[in-house]
């Protein structure tokens, strides 16, 4: 059953796993969220080849800035494209070669800046894919089952960050950097094989009245700015527990190489965290917004608690702890925007949340940078992301109230 089926049938118990179109879902988005994990290591690799270790970091800072900076005006061109199917045939076909000509271009060694603005097209184009899955989703499952289709969306985040760099671990065997890179490659001809098909299939004529062109900014619907601040609270987070690591690892007396199977045990802990949200969601009473600021407290109280932490058992304690709530987290704030924007918004606001992802991140790596303890760098992360979120949380939590009053 899709999303037409059950506004023919709305009496029928609506199903999601079983459905046609769900497995095709979630392989493209499988392969949307996977390329980003997946040039974390890759990029290094190539960047390493060309000109050390230095170069490969950077490549995967161009990567990353450039696909968050892309990320909303590319979501907005799918929401306004006439022919989106044919839009993302354009945009996966074209970044499957973009990739595939970094990968030569790093090969046979040539200029670094040639390496450089290719490395920085290939973010920006494909940029608007994961936020394209997400509507997607949002456009096929029944209306019912919001929450564990948005549940599941989390989970196969999580699934990305965990298969991307094992698959690139796998391939650095090989000793051939472009093997690496070209294997990025391949995964946009899995979004356009998968999600491809599903992308405009729904008939424009059927589509309700309210889904046409010329919307109000994003920026002006002020009950989606909890899920947007939110977005920079949890990239904040996300890159503030995950580069500490190594620190904290140190501090204690461990090896940093237990780095990689605390980031596996944040992403473990994150799908059963979400799994145990979907089951509960429905009961929940609270507001999305009082839900999510909720779980956003618990998730910076585990970021400050690693700064406290004085072994290894407690430094694991408060990953496990975070992962639980930081997925659950990205469900909600998914809920959120969703239900707080129009329909014609939504490729473009799912895509902003990435991009606010990514300008997070960028802020922990920055405060990470500049201060070198860690337990204040992390105290201090947790506090700047904690505020932004409130300062947006207040605005729509009194438009709630004055909703009740009346």
């Amino acid at each position: 059953m899709d999303a037409l089926s059950a506004a023919a049938e709305p009496d029928a118990k609506p199903r999601l796993l079983t459905t046609s179109w769900w497995w095709r879902w979630a392989l493209g988005t499988c392969f949307a969220r996977i390329t980003e994990p997946m040039a974390t290591l890759a990029l290094i690799s190539l960047g390493t080849y060309v000109s050390g270790y230095s170069y490969g970091a950077f490549l995967v800072s161009v990567y990353t800035l450039t696909g968050a900076l892309a990320a909303t005006a590319a979501g907005r061109l799918f929401d306004r494209a006439g022919r989106p199917r044919q839009v993302i045939m354009i945009m996966a076909m074209s970044s499957f070669l973009l990739h595939v000509a970094l990968a030569l271009l790093g090969t046979f060694r040539l200029s670094s800046a040639t390496v450089t603005v290719t490395t920085a097209l290939c973010a920006a184009l494909p940029a608007g894919l994961p936020g394209l899955s997400r509507s997607v989703l949002v456009e096929y499952a029944d209306v019912r089952l919001t929450e564990l289709a948005f549940s599941w969306d989390s989970i196969m985040t999580e699934v990305g960050w965990i298969l991307g760099p094992v698959i690139i671990a796998g391939l650095s065997t090989f000793h051939l950097p472009w093997v690496e890179v070209a294997a990025m490659a391949v995964t946009f001809l899995g979004v356009y094989l998968f999600l491809g098909p599903l992308v405009g299939a729904r008939p424009v004529a059927a589509r309700p009245a309210g889904e046409r062109p010329g919307a109000a900014p994003l920026w002006s619907h002020r009950p989606a700015w909890p899920s947007l601040a939110d977005s920079i609270a949890v990239g904040m987070a996300v890159t503030g527990i995950v580069s500490a690591l190594p620190v904290l690892l140190a501090r204690t007396g461990a090896s940093a190489s237990w780095s990689g199977i605390l980031v596996s045990l944040l992403a473990g802990t994150g799908i059963a965290g979400t799994l145990c949200y979907g089951k509960a969601a429905g009961r929940i009473a609270l507001h999305i917004t009082v839900q999510s600021f909720i779980t956003l407290v618990a998730v910076m109280a585990s970021v400050a608690g690693l700064a406290l932490c004085g072994s290894v058992t407690s430094v694991a304690v408060c990953v496990g702890v975070s992962g639980f709530f930081i997925t659950p987290f990205n469900t909600q704030r998914s809920i959120s925007l969703e239900a707080s924007i129009p329909p014609e918004l939504r490729t473009q606001g799912f895509s902003a949340q990435f991009a606010l992802f990514g300008l997070g991140s960028a802020i922990s790596a920055g405060v990470l940078a500049l201060i070198s303890d860690i337990s204040s760098a992390l105290l201090l992360v947790a506090a700047i992301g904690l505020s932004i979120s409130a300062a947006a949380n207040t605005v729509v939590w009194k438009q709630i109230a004055a909703a009740g009053n009346h």
